[in-house]
């Protein structure tokens, strides 16, 4: 029987949610109960400008995964539980899963770090504003952007050719045939530097 849904905000598409939209997704679903997988939270959150809490359990969300380890962070995540009845049989299968480190303290001392001053969210909007970056400068260089660029992964379509030469340069990248042939997946980070954007697009041109 089916027990929630489960949706990510930033999508495996590159593509984000507002809050409207994980309201109706939520209000579609009446009845379940509804997680979103935060791995990219922040990068959501930065491209919206939406409030964490309307995105999340202002619309309908009773748990999130609220990721830190794509944003800055090692090894760190926070499970948020926004409904008090399901937190006691949250820490049960939290236990149960193994997934409590005797020294877990040590991971999430990073997580205050993280929250201060908004780290979370600087660092989230330098990579939007890198992936925003990378898709002007492919498409400068004549290449074609498959997918909208909402927040921090870029779609863009190149040959096989331009593909080996830019992975023997040490640029890193994925194929992603899901959007067609020759689609590559191209994520940006909190740490990218605008230097490495721009050469990959200078090395494109001279493709």
């Amino acid at each position: 029987m089916p027990a929630c849904i489960s949706i990510t905000n930033v999508t495996e598409a590159g593509t984000v949610y507002t809050a409207d939209e994980v309201r109706e997704l939520c209000d579609v679903a009446s009845g379940l109960g509804a997680h979103m997988d935060g791995a990219r939270f922040a990068n959501a959150v930065a491209a919206t400008g939406a409030s964490a809490a309307d995105l999340t359990w202002r619309a309908g969300i009773d748990i999130l995964s609220f990721g830190g380890t794509k944003n800055g962070a090692m090894l760190a995540e926070v499970i948020v539980v926004f409904r008090k009845e399901l937190a006691e049989e949250m820490a049960m299968r939290h236990h149960r899963s193994g997934h409590r480190p005797s020294k877990m303290r040590f991971i999430s001392a990073q997580l205050e770090a993280y929250l201060t001053n908004d780290l979370w969210l600087r660092n989230a909007r330098h990579a939007n504003a890198m992936a925003l970056r990378l898709a002007s400068g492919l498409r400068a260089a004549g290449i074609e952007i498959v997918r909208r660029v909402d927040a921090n992964i870029v779609f863009a379509r190149f040959g096989a050719e331009l593909a080996e030469r830019l992975t023997r340069e040490g640029f890193l990248f994925s194929d992603w045939p899901i959007f067609g042939p020759d689609v590559y997946r191209l994520v940006t980070g909190f740490n990218t530097p605008a230097a490495e954007i721009d050469s990959l697009s200078r090395k494109c041109h001279e493709e």
